[in-house]
């Protein structure tokens, strides 16, 4: 053993870069922790989808009626028919704010499509502003239905679309009051089927076309005067758009044909059950659309609800169902 212990080692020294770099990892690990990221760009703002963009466009319409609608019920108008109207307006808007997702919660839509504005003359809360602003609301959401992606979303903007159009003119009809008139536009059938079409479904339009027309030709043998006229123009023109919509899915005149001779007549209401069988049909083949093409058949849709109405079927807020 030696006398005299070993001298200590020093501790080997670490260079000072060697050091600092080690802080600046410690450092990142413990601000990264705290949600805090060095050198890293900041996050990009939210940015809404097309699909979000155009709901929440339709449901900021939507809010805009019912608000007009309870101010003026508040306002004096809740007495007779226009009372009911306004009423049944504000729970139509009810019921779509649901279908629609409720209010939108997400990132401002700052692209189009916007809601539609309300001027200055249409937000006193009379029943004639609430019809003015039912018709803008029904055309803005017309305008819509090809910005949005999702055909489902596409279906539930028809279908509010006709709503209101149909609420705006029975509101005008009980409240006696003249209201800005949508722009015309032609009702006509595709040249050809529109992509994402289920072939079913158009053959069911086809068959509920046809039957109408048969239908109707059968109301105007058994009528006379006025509405033996109307109904024999309407079969015609069910007739007509039967054989379009059969050549614009090829199926005409082959065993894919779903038309008959002759189809079994309703105990009652014939023109109400073949029309709005027509709006749950149309309602079905938006549901799938791509697109292009839906404006057409969403006119069509609108238009069968229409004649429904005008035979004696109830307003909806959803005119062809809840889709499913």
């Amino acid at each position: 053993m030696s006398p005299h212990p070993a001298p200590a080692r020093p501790l080997p020294r670490r260079p000072a870069a060697l050091l600092g770099a080690a802080a600046s990892v410690v450092l990142a690990l413990v601000l990264s922790g705290c949600g805090v990221r060095l050198e890293s760009a900041p996050p990009a703002p939210l940015t809404p989808t097309a699909d979000e963009a155009v709901r929440a466009a339709t449901v900021a319409d939507v809010v805009a009626v019912r608000d007009l609608a309870e101010r003026a019920l508040t306002d004096g108008g809740s007495a007779g028919a226009t009372g009911a109207r306004l009423r049944a307006v504000v729970k139509h808007a009810g019921t779509q704010l649901a279908a629609l997702g409720g209010v939108y919660t997400g990132p401002p839509p700052t692209t189009s499509p916007a809601a539609t504005p309300t001027t200055a003359a249409a937000s006193a809360a009379t029943a004639g502003a609430v019809a003015n602003r039912l018709t803008s609301a029904s055309t803005a959401g017309r305008a819509r239905l090809a910005d949005a992606p999702d055909p489902h979303l596409a279906r539930l903007v028809a279908q509010v679309s006709t709503s209101q159009a149909l609420d705006a003119r029975a509101l005008a009809a009980a409240a006696h009051v003249e209201v800005a008139a949508p722009k015309a536009v032609r009702v006509a059938v595709p040249a050809t089927l529109p992509a994402g079409a289920h072939a079913g479904t158009a053959a069911t339009v086809v068959e509920n076309e046809d039957a109408a027309g048969y239908l109707l030709e059968v109301v105007a043998a058994r009528s006379h005067g006025t509405t033996r006229t109307t109904a024999a123009a309407r079969a015609a023109q069910h007739r007509t758009r039967a054989q379009d919509w059969a050549d614009a899915t090829g199926i005409s005149g082959t065993d894919g044909d779903p038309r008959r001779t002759a189809y079994a007549v309703p105990a009652e209401a014939v023109a109400r059950t073949v029309e709005s069988r027509l709006v749950t049909s149309y309602a079905a083949l938006l549901d799938t659309l791509d697109p292009k093409g839906r404006t057409q058949v969403a006119d069509l849709l609108s238009d069968a609800a229409r004649a429904a109405v005008d035979a004696g079927a109830p307003i909806t807020a959803l005119p062809g169902g809840t889709p499913k």
